[in-house]
């Protein structure tokens, strides 16, 4: 029997020796890279962790059975007559198997184990559950098609001497694994759909591992003897060097003491009451469970989050944490907090040496993680060495990063598995898409921590998806914490719930009404309990007004309202729901403020956008890093909203979501002891985009497509009692984001009709968005025994984290995404004049396939379009004019190419645009669009 086919020496590994590798690699998975609460979710399946073990490496071992069979062995002509010669029949042409590839190996498997099982007196319908570990082996479990059984199918399955053959490596594997002895016991065993999922996961992992020829050399041509040597994989797993599992050291009780180690607090600085409480809460929990977070902008909750992850990763084994936030933005920033987390805990002795990944599509320009990933590339096999050459970092002098980035742990399907995950919230929505290798995963979720970060940031259609993973982590019993300023509290109760259905799923018991802010609201198993914090005594009166002039175009209102209140200098922020009213606000200001202007949204090229990003920290950060201007003003997109820590004397913002708002006020006056200005020393904000009367008017676009028109009404009803007085923050946040979240009527009663309609389109629009993200969505774990057969049926096909992927998780086109170049009078291209570190003017060829120093420069400088450009003439376009050669390089062959010339002037499908270092992208007005792009 074979295994692999000939190699170009004539090499060839036989099905025995593979799957006695598959079995020896599982075996060290298990007892080596397994997080110690996933090897405890086994040990509750079997009752003993011997027994979970012998499980594991049997699937593994017999996980190519399938091969054993005319349908899989007919397809190389030499070694199939071979088996010919030694009595194993099948036809001498494959065409005389025309059905063969119905009876793919993994289908194949699935069956024959669980025929074999039947013959030791198995239950076929338990039996499925394991045979399913065979057939989803490739990425997929086998669709619920009963009708393709070996007896139905002997051609293909085999007959006599094949099925002798399928009984002996069956048998063998059993004794060779231990499981011989315990099928008796496990007869009756009902498996659980979590262990099927997990179990399939590390036989795809045990399977990729053994495949690797490099490694494990195949067999010289001929017939070998069977040898028992488990030195073979022992060989390739030291050469692998896969990290071993985080196991954090017990915390130090003192809470004071815990953070001081852990975070640069200033020297006198103790942990804040919501750090202290979500701290003591961790420690005090039952069972592992979820743990919502709910406090005011700049308390420190992600400090709280991290600390209480440590201490949840000691209590119940987690190997490692898994950080999701909204943006690309927001999950740089958080990286390097992250980084210099484990590295504190690493510069306490703490064994904590192991691998990182950053999951978002523009990880590869993020200078710390291409730092790690040459460290992990170039020294894989030195992970978990002791590093002590010192080295500058962000002003710290401490040991080199305690994690490196793994080699092998790297790309789409496997970078998840690294013991540290910081990336945006598609990477845990894909938990819940059906799509191929799914259990890689779950496998990579069930033996972390979970950090959701800024959990109110949502919609309808991701949040489906988010409630869905909530209910699995529930099932795997993944410690979990929440961290929002503005969570709904209808929001809070479905996060608890969907968590509480993964620990059962008969759960029905209603979530009692808690109110108070700050608030830890968790689970501990199916329990619900809640803890008001005291709050830190930090807060700012920020006074409230609308800024008035037409609703579409206020500018001349905003410059005289800037003129006056910075005539004395400062620093203001405006934020427009679209990246066309920042632009148009933007342009409008230059003019009267000229080089007083910045300007941040989506539309930069990647690298200029992490050039704002740091520019906007610099500025506008926490005293003491930052450089702050005598006066400047921001024209902003949403994206300062999350995570950025940067701070202003005055805002203008358009209306949003009372949550959004709240967000943005966060901006003011966020960093105590700094020096304002004399007119600005109170906080100010005006809301813009909105005119009251007996019938509010909205901004058009912001309404009609950004946010619609019931969540901006419902916010400017809350918001209207304040208006020409103040909003205390944190103290006004809790009950302006109930009422506005609430069922109740609120508002002027002139405003009911308008607000009524609104209600209802909304609902409506939620109940079609909900019915949409199920179409490709997972379903919940079912009862045990139930096999996971059809698990993905109808799935996407492979999770991609490109603008596609991103797609099939939030709602709508995925927006089109481009590289620019630029194109000289001469008809030469060049990378684009403005870059820095001498990457700027470098020549990009047309007509050959560019180096890959040359790829990583031009993929830095790719863009996300506005969501006009999602069609099929705007996309062809593009695409005539990119280089064919180019599919060759694998850093830019996804992405069609956007021409500039040297002023920056292009276009897209007849559309003029122009890009801009400082403005970014612009696109002509056309009067036949009717739709704004609601990209931030």
């Amino acid at each position: 029997m074979w295994a692999k086919s000939p190699n170009e020496g004539g090499g060839w590994l036989p099905l025995w020796q593979h799957m006695d590798d598959s079995a020896d690699i599982a075996g060290f998975l298990f007892d080596e890279w397994l997080a110690p609460s996933v090897v405890r979710l086994f040990e509750q399946e079997f009752s003993d962790v011997e027994s979970a073990r012998c499980a594991v490496r049997f699937l593994a071992g017999v996980h190519d059975l399938g091969k054993a069979t005319p349908a899989f062995a007919i397809q190389n002509e030499g070694l199939a007559q071979r088996m010919r010669e030694h009595g194993l029949y099948m036809p001498t042409n494959r065409r005389e198997l025309l059905e063969r590839q119905e009876a793919h190996h993994t289908v194949a498997g699935h069956h024959l184990l669980i025929r074999w099982l039947v013959e030791q007196g198995w239950s076929r319908r338990w039996a499925a559950a394991w045979g399913v570990v065979l057939g989803g082996h490739h990425g997929a479990p086998p669709d619920a098609d009963d009708s393709l059984l070996p007896e139905s199918y002997p051609a293909l399955f085999g007959t006599g001497a094949w099925l002798r053959v399928q009984r002996e490596l069956l048998h063998r594997m059993a004794v060779r694994t231990g499981a011989a002895e315990r099928l008796e016991q496990w007869r009756e065993l009902r498996l659980s759909q979590r262990f099927q999922v997990l179990a399939t996961a590390i036989v795809i992992m045990s399977d990729w591992i053994a495949s690797n020829e490099a490694m494990l050399p195949f067999h010289p041509a001929g017939l070998p003897e069977v040898v028992v040597d488990p030195r073979r994989s022992r060989r390739v797993l030291r050469e692998l060097a896969l990290p071993r599992p985080w196991a954090p050291s017990e915390p130090p009780s003192e809470i004071n003491e815990l953070f001081a180690m852990r975070f640069s607090l200033p020297e006198g600085a103790k942990p804040r009451p919501v750090q202290v409480a979500a701290c003591e809460v961790a420690r005090a929990m039952d069972d592992p469970g979820l743990l919502v977070v709910e406090a005011p902008m700049g308390e420190g909750k992600t400090e709280a989050a991290l600390a209480a992850a440590e201490i949840f990763a000691h209590r119940w084994g987690s190997g490692g944490l898994m950080v999701a936030l909204p943006t690309q933005a927001t999950s740089d920033a958080m990286f390097d907090r992250v980084v210099d987390w484990i590295d504190a805990m690493g510069s306490e002795g703490q064994q904590v040496d192991g691998a990182i990944t950053l999951g978002h599509g523009k990880a590869r320009f993020n200078k710390l993680f291409q730092g790690l990933v040459r460290d992990g590339h170039f020294r894989s096999a030195e992970i978990g060495c002791d590093e002590t050459v010192p080295h500058e970092h962000k002003g710290r002098r401490h040991a080199r990063h305690s994690v490196v980035a793994h080699s092998w742990l790297a790309g789409r399907k496997k970078a998840q598995l690294a013991n540290f995950s910081v990336g945006t919230i598609d990477q845990l929505l894909f938990a819940g898409l059906k799509s191929r290798h799914l259990m890689l995963r779950h496998l990579a979720l069930a033996g972390k921590v979970v950090l959701l970060d800024e959990v109110h940031a949502y919609d309808v259609f991701m949040n489906s998806y988010l409630l869905r993973v909530l209910t699995w982590l529930g099932a795997y019993r993944v410690p979990v914490i929440a961290l929002s300023a503005t969570l709904p509290s209808d929001r809070r109760r479905e996060l608890l719930h969907a968590y509480r259905r993964g620990v059962d799923r008969t759960i029905d018991t209603e979530i009692a009404e808690v109110t108070g802010y700050p608030i830890l609201s968790w689970c501990s198993g199916t329990a619900v309990h809640s803890r008001v914090v005291e709050p830190s005594g930090r807060g700012t009166t920020v006074r409230v007004d609308v800024l008035g002039g037409e609703v579409d175009n206020d500018h001349d209102r905003l410059v005289e309202l800037l003129r006056d209140a910075l005539s004395d200098g400062g620093c203001a922020l405006i934020v427009r729901n679209t990246v066309r009213r920042v632009l148009d606000t933007a342009a409008e200001l230059e003019r009267h403020f000229p080089g007083e202007v910045t300007v941040a949204h989506s539309r930069f090229l990647s690298v200029d956008r992490m050039r704002k990003d740091g520019e906007l920290l610099e500025r506008f950060g926490p005293p003491g890093r930052a450089r702050r201007p005598r006066r400047q003003i921001v024209v902003a997109s949403q994206v300062v909203e999350q995570s950025l820590d940067v701070d202003f004397d005055l805002l203008v913002t358009d209306l949003a979501p009372i949550d959004l708002v709240l967000q943005r006020m966060g901006r003011l006056h966020r960093h105590g002891g700094r020096e304002r200005p004399r007119k600005l020393r109170a906080a100010q904000a005006f809301i813009s985009g909105i005119a009251l009367g007996d019938l509010p008017e909205l901004e058009a676009s912001a309404s009609r497509y950004v946010y619609g028109e019931h969540a901006l009404l419902r916010a400017a009803a809350v918001l209207l009692p304040h208006l020409g007085d103040t909003i205390d923050l944190p103290d006004d946040i809790a009950p302006l984001v109930q009422d506005a979240y609430s069922s109740a009527a609120i508002g002027p009663e002139s405003w009911q009709e308008q607000m009524l309609l609104a209600w209802q389109k909304w609902l409506g629009s939620s109940a079609k968005r909900t019915a949409n993200a199920e179409k490709f969505q997972l379903r919940e774990p079912a009862k045990n025994g139930n096999p996971i057969i059809g698990w993905v049926s109808a799935s996407v096909g492979e999770a991609d984290d490109q603008a596609q992927g991103q797609g099939q998780v939030r709602d709508g086109a995925p927006s089109l995404e481009v590289i620019v170049v630029v194109e000289t009078t001469s008809g030469e291209w060049f990378t684009p004049g403005w870059l820095s570190g001498g990457e700027a003017a470098r020549p990009v060829p047309r007509d050959a396939t560019p180096t890959d120093d040359i790829a990583k420069i031009v993929a830095s400088c790719s863009l996300r379009l506005p969501l006009e450009f999602s069609n099929e003439s705007a996309e062809a376009a593009l695409w005539a004019v990119t280089p064919e050669v180019w599919e060759f390089s694998p850093l830019i062959y996804r992405l069609p190419v956007l021409v500039i010339d040297e002023n920056g002037n292009g276009e897209i499908a007849g559309r003029a645009v122009r890009y801009d270092p400082k403005t970014g992208l612009e696109v002509q007005r056309d009067s036949s669009s009717t739709t704004e792009s609601s990209n931030p």
